[in-house]
């Protein structure tokens, strides 16, 4: 029988690898994230959605690695890389070998870090919008929590995600992954001067409100709603940082059972995904 990736009717060349000790599939052994960001300036893809979200995003593409059923289910977004861009092709199956690990189902990516990527967000567009619900964290350290920052932004509405000191990289492999490649969506950008920035957006009329439980915070219920408005959660364990908080124009909490005392604070991704979702209900966006 031919072989499959021969078979396909394709735009440019795919390179079909049986022997998995072939030198050219290297660049996906054993692959770690200080490695890759160092030097090299790249960051790992997986699964088939999230590359397929990351094919159709524009970000610089380096190599990808496919097994066949991926390949040919991903044949049109293939299609229109470059031709420089190598794809290689491997027997279903055989990408656990090559990885060492299991969470790719078929489908790796090299991709290239740019600071012009496409999803960068631009403040000067975000000034001009009547209308805008942005996310930001204040040292939000852990990439699963990261990761659901940017999927709850694109569930509940946000345009985009503000990054401040002691943020987690976004392009972290499991943090891409956890954002189910929503981080190939939803614009963002790591601030130069995390303070400065919110002042700026501040002085154009944007709402700073800090998500935290304190004895100062009033229940979200109460929470002001305006057309542009910045939402920020806090670190993991101390939450919002004392310069952070002094630029909040309001604190809000989510209500729990018990006296303020007795109450838990929720976990930073559960916790945005609540305070966008309020946020959106009450200003109908």
């Amino acid at each position: 029988m031919e072989n499959p990736v021969r078979m396909m009717k394709s735009m440019r060349p795919m390179i079909r690898i049986d022997d998995l000790d072939d030198p050219r599939l290297n660049a996906f052994r054993d692959l770690r994230d200080a490695d890759l960001r160092g030097a090299r300036s790249l960051f790992t893809v997986e699964s088939q959605r999230v590359l397929e979200r990351f094919l159709e995003s524009g970000w610089p593409v380096e190599t990808v690695l496919v097994e066949e059923d991926v390949q040919m289910r991903l044949q049109a977004l293939l299609d229109r890389l470059d031709d420089a861009v190598p794809v290689y092709v491997t027997p279903n199956g055989a990408l656990d070998a090559v990885s060492g690990y299991g969470f790719h189902r078929g489908a790796l990516a090299l991709g290239r870090r740019n600071p012009g990527a496409p999803k960068q967000l631009r403040l000067e567009e975000v000034c001009t919008r009547s209308t805008c619900t942005l996310l930001a964290a204040d040292g939000v350290a852990h990439v699963d929590n990261m990761g659901s920052l940017f999927r709850n932004a694109a569930c509940l509405g946000a345009s985009g995600l503000l990054l401040g000191p002691g943020c987690t990289d976004p392009l972290f492999r499991k943090t891409i992954r956890i954002s189910s490649g929503h981080v190939f969506r939803i614009p963002w950008k790591v601030a130069d001067d995390f303070h400065e920035t919110l002042q700026t957006l501040k002085a154009i009329d944007f709402k700073v409100i800090g998500l935290e439980l304190s004895d100062v915070s009033h229940d979200i219920e109460h929470m002001t709603v305006a057309k542009k408005t910045i939402m920020i959660v806090g670190s993991e364990g101390d939450g919002l940082s004392p310069s952070t908080r002094a630029l909040c124009d309001e604190l809000v909490h989510i209500p729990g059972r018990g006296t303020m005392d007795q109450q838990e604070s929720l976990n930073v991704a559960v916790a945005s995904a609540i305070g966008l979702h309020e946020l959106g209900r009450r200003s109908g966006r």
